[in-house]
């Protein structure tokens, strides 16, 4: 084997799609021993990052010209149009969350609170995933003759951006119309409750239907058992089964009377409110999000199993394994390099590509 000084649009795009899936020590190793050609992890990094950093740029490039389009178009006559296009996709499902990554210590501002410990921070990921509907073969427990939506095939689309950079509603919403957002007949966003969620969804998807997952919620509930009666108690079991069976028939003002009749407790360390007044909150706002009955007799489903998945298959297996830590343009290169190859599209990205991108 020899030592790569140069190389080629080839073993660019091999190395990238390596490290797109396996840690940069991994993606060096298996490109040494299938091309007996040695690599290092530091030249895989090096190779990887102009990558990244172009998808990105093809990222805000989409961006950009979505927005401008719309800018540009007259809105009466947009109007128009919309009333008449035909709509070719029953159901398109928006689903994102937020996931904590590695930063080494000094790549990021710091906040005080983090200027008196040592070791390294951490700093949010937004992740996003875009899915066309399909009838899926599983029956709603709630509706049993109804069969609850999953992914059609082919369809699932993934985007994820460093939080600090900013942009991330942007980034959902051009994805969201490349996948057919003026073709569905309705779209349903998912998510966990954050109130970022939400306004992200009043901004850009104004007339979609709004649903909190109902995993989230029930752990929500159950938070609220273990700070009232104790973790691991026979009580607190017993009050959350039933909250929860209240949470999932969609009786909301039922279970807020069940949290605010609890008996009182102190806030934890350095909060306002105790656990239940947060609760307390969390629901009242949302009520209309947790109308589950609802949305399962429309075959909609209720959980964002999909999201959490999207956040373990696009940062989780790949930028959260034991050790890794990151800078921020580090994180930036490789979070489009995986989504674009989660989402099928790398190969694609590299077709107008015959020369080295630096």
């Amino acid at each position: 084997m020899f030592l790569i000084h140069t190389t080629t649009p080839g073993v660019q795009k091999i190395i990238s799609y390596f490290s797109a899936i396996m840690t940069l020590e991994e993606a060096a190793e298996t490109f040494s021993r299938v091309f007996r050609r040695k690599m290092s992890p530091r030249q895989a990094l090096n190779l990887l990052k102009p990558v990244g950093n172009a998808l990105a740029t093809q990222e805000d490039k989409k961006v950009k010209e979505i927005f401008d389009q719309g800018q540009q178009k007259d809105s009466s006559k947009q109007e128009q149009e919309d009333l008449h296009r035909e709509k070719t996709i029953d159901r398109l499902y928006i689903e994102t969350d937020e996931i904590l990554a590695r930063m080494r210590r000094g790549s990021v501002p710091m906040e005080k609170r983090e200027q008196h410990r040592k070791g390294d921070v951490y700093r949010g990921v937004k992740v996003g995933a875009v899915f066309q509907a399909e009838r899926g073969r599983e029956r709603s427990e709630l509706a049993p003759q109804v069969f609850i939506d999953a992914p059609k095939e082919g369809s699932m689309r993934y985007v994820a951006r460093r939080s600090a950079r900013g942009g991330f509603g942007k980034l959902l919403y051009a994805l969201a119309r490349q996948e057919g957002l003026d073709a569905a007949s309705q779209v349903v966003v998912l998510g966990d409750g954050a109130l970022w969620i939400w306004k992200l969804v009043a901004e850009h998807f104004p007339d979609a239907v709004q649903i909190v997952d109902l995993y989230h919620a029930k752990e929500h509930v159950w938070e609220v058992a273990h700070a009232v009666f104790g973790q691991a108690t026979e009580a607190a079991a017993v009050w959350a089964k039933q909250a929860c069976e209240l949470l999932v028939h969609g009786r909301i003002e039922d279970l807020v009377d069940s949290i605010a009749a609890l008996p009182a407790i102190a806030p934890q360390s350095g909060q306002s409110k105790s656990v239940p007044e947060q609760a307390l909150g969390y629901f009242i706002h949302n009520a209309s999000r947790m109308r589950y009955p609802a949305f399962r007799a429309q075959g909609m489903h209720v959980g964002s199993g999909i999201a959490e998945a999207a956040c373990k298959t696009v940062v989780t297996a790949r930028l959260k394994r034991t050790g890794m830590r990151f800078t921020p343009e580090g994180l930036d290169a490789l979070l489009p390099l995986r989504s674009s190859k989660l989402s099928g599209t790398y190969d694609q990205f590299w077709e107008p590509h015959s020369r080295l991108i630096a």
